[in-house]
């Protein structure tokens, strides 16, 4: 704890995250906060420092921002312990924060600091925040800090570091996690990798020959390792040698051509599958070098193959109407678990996040979910018809099943039973084929249905465990997304009707219409901020619209941006107070959120030919593609 104390004195006194609040929930002054008499009893204030910093990180924070308008000792001590920063950094969605963490160890201080410097000439500012890279708060104080610099700056410099010749194919190109290289598809059979150099320019590393077209390109989730497949029966594995080149470290040979090369979550493990009707494990050792460990074997072609959430399982499903359990072992081999027969070709396969259990699923719509005992045996668990698709829940307790009966659909919740039996506990019905079915992110048992038949359904699980619809959003057209927000409180819907309809869910569990998002034409994409605190809505009427959660909970218009051509992209950046636009025409627009909660056009730029794909790293860079088979990275930087 004595990272936090030594902390306080740092130059960052006010909260980076005051603007999105306003300043009636921000630390905008001390002069509202009350001095507690020191013979009052307060059961909060006499805790010990450790204890208090403990409770604070259960509130959200608007509620850490009334907290530091009532009494100066919680107002010393939620700076002291960067409370109000945290707060705001737990908002963001989890796979977000996995990103930024990534980043900010993959980056050295040096290079940490330049980033700081894009937005600000404050060296002082720069050099109080790296001071505190070793506490654990350091992420938020490094991201909070950004977002504040960001914001602050009126227009950004759109500064393009690299132009590479490229295939067109929007797949084909993939940034690593870190933000610090890039693989792209040059032409139909060579890659290259691209690195950051100190000086911010983008540099050829190494070159990935394949006899034919290349159809994927993977980094591993470290960074450190990326994978093609292609259509001469090859995938390459190439590995960071140093930070100036890139290696090759094998190629796994099929004889024909590759569908996929996939790494493992922990990235020690590539997995592909070929028509040839196999699928290959390779594993890292321990001198960096890579080995085939196990060749899973099919006597048709391989449909699908993937690894389980923890890594340890493979399960393959093929034209032979069989799906092939693997799971790697103490020695690290990997051995043959089950063999599933079907009566129709197999088509797909989903392990629960717990990875105990898998879904395999057929052609003939039937699919079969079983279970892995504690002697490491596979034993079938139901056989569900009508089949389309299935999603778990986070927790593994819970499975949905689309159904298809006709021209209608529906979606069955079953629950897993202690005796590890999955029973049926409710029906959601449409009238239409069901789109889409999604848990809340939190857990807490709020489901999302949604249909061809107008209607998107939430539903919630009661205290007696019985399942109730909650609320029923209609729309006169198609319904083409609902989407969560990263807290659950909030729903956003996007229609073919021309809205975009916006959902809060109230204290009592009971959700509520907050706004209708209207366009003059369909709405094919809508999606929140990583933080929950904006949505943006995409529209073939050319225009995209921003908005934005007030303080009393509702929702309100900031911007809308409009090109004059269709707009191929929206996307908020990670800390979703920028949003960036691409459009046909090849116009690139910044939009940014400025101290007072407007948003304005920060930055703009243009390309001869129409924008066929962008992608937005981590720290910043755009890389855009477009219809003349070139791509160009961009940095954002404030004007000198």
């Amino acid at each position: 704890m004595d990272c936090i104390k030594s902390s306080s004195g740092h130059a960052l006194s006010s909260t980076p995250v005051q603007s999105q609040y306003g300043t009636r929930s921000g630390i905008s002054t001390r002069r509202d906060a009350i001095v507690r008499d020191k013979d009052e009893l307060s059961l909060l204030l006499d805790l010990p420092f450790e204890i208090q910093a403990k409770i604070y990180t259960y509130l959200q924070t608007r509620d850490i921002a009334r907290l530091t308008q009532v009494n100066s000792c919680i107002y010393n001590t939620l700076k002291k312990d960067a409370s109000m920063i945290r707060a705001w950094y737990r908002q963001i969605a989890s796979s977000h924060l996995a990103i930024t963490e990534t980043i900010l160890t993959a980056k050295n201080k040096g290079q940490l600091e330049n980033w700081l410097s894009r937005f600000t000439k404050d060296k002082a500012l720069v050099k109080s925040i790296m001071d505190r890279q070793a506490c654990f708060y350091f992420p938020a104080l490094f991201f909070s800090t950004l977002t504040k610099l960001m914001c602050q700056c009126k227009a950004f410099k759109l500064e393009t570091l690299a132009s590479i010749p490229c295939n067109s194919l929007k797949d084909l190109a993939a940034f690593s996690a870190d933000g610090r290289h890039l693989v792209i598809a040059c032409d139909s059979g060579t890659c290259k990798i691209y690195g950051q150099e100190s000086d911010e320019s983008w540099v050829a590393k190494s070159t990935i020959s394949h006899d034919k077209q290349v159809r994927l390109v993977t980094f591993s989730a470290n960074s450190r390792y990326v994978v093609t497949a292609g259509m001469d029966g090859n995938a390459k594995i190439y590995g960071k040698k140093d930070e100036q080149s890139w290696e090759e470290k094998t190629t796994i040979s099929h004889s024909h051509w590759v569908r996929s090369a996939t790494f493992s979550p922990d990235s020690r493990h590539v997995l592909t599958y070929s028509d040839d009707g196999k699928a290959k494990i390779y594993g890292k050792k321990d001198d960096g070098s890579w080995e085939e460990k196990a060749t899973i074997s099919h006597d048709d072609r391989v449909n699908f193959a993937t690894f389980s959430k923890d890594g340890r399982y493979v399960v393959t499903t093929s034209w032979d109407q069989r799906a092939k359990i693997y799971g790697l072992t103490d020695d690290g081999t990997w051995a043959e678990e089950a063999i599933i027969p079907h009566d129709e070709i197999l088509y797909t396969a989903t392990f629960s996040p717990d990875s105990r259990y898998v879904v395999i699923a057929s052609l003939d719509s039937k699919a079969k979910i079983y279970a892995r005992k504690d002697d490491g045996s596979w034993l079938e668990k139901a056989i569900i018809s009508h089949f389309v698709s299935v999603t778990f829940s986070s927790d593994s307790r819970h499975v949905v099943i689309i159904r298809k009966n006709g021209k209608n659909g529906s979606a069955t919740i079953h629950r897993l039973d202690a005796d590890g039996s999955w029973e049926e506990r409710a029906i959601i019905s449409h009238n239409g084929k069901v789109n889409s079915v999604k848990f809340s992110p939190d857990s807490r048992c709020f489901l999302m249905t949604s249909s061809d038949d107008g209607k998107v359904i939430i539903s919630g699980q009661d205290k007696d465990g019985s399942w109730k619809a909650k609320a029923i959003i209609s729309h006169d057209k198609t319904v083409c997304s609902a989407k969560f927000s990263a807290d659950s409180r909030h729903v956003v819907t996007a229609s073919s009707d021309g809205k975009a309809k916006i959902y809060g869910k109230k204290d009592d569990g009971s959700w509520e219409e907050k706004n209708i998002v209207p366009h003059n034409k369909s709405v094919y994409y809508a999606t929140f901020s990583p933080d929950s605190r904006h949505v943006i809505t995409c529209s073939i009427d050319h225009t995209v619209k921003i908005y934005g959660l007030t303080n009393n909970g509702s929702w309100r218009e900031k911007a809308v941006i409009s090109n004059g051509k269709d707009i191929r992209l929206a996307t908020f950046s990670v800390d979703g107070r920028h949003v960036v636009t691409a459009s046909f025409d090849g116009t690139v627009k910044v939009y940014g959120l400025n101290s007072d909660g407007s948003w304005e056009e920060k930055a703009t730029t243009s390309h001869h030919s129409a924008i066929i794909s962008a992608i937005f790293s981590i720290n910043g860079h755009v890389l855009t593609i477009h219809g003349d088979n070139t791509a160009k990275i961009t940095e954002l930087r404030m004007y000198d």
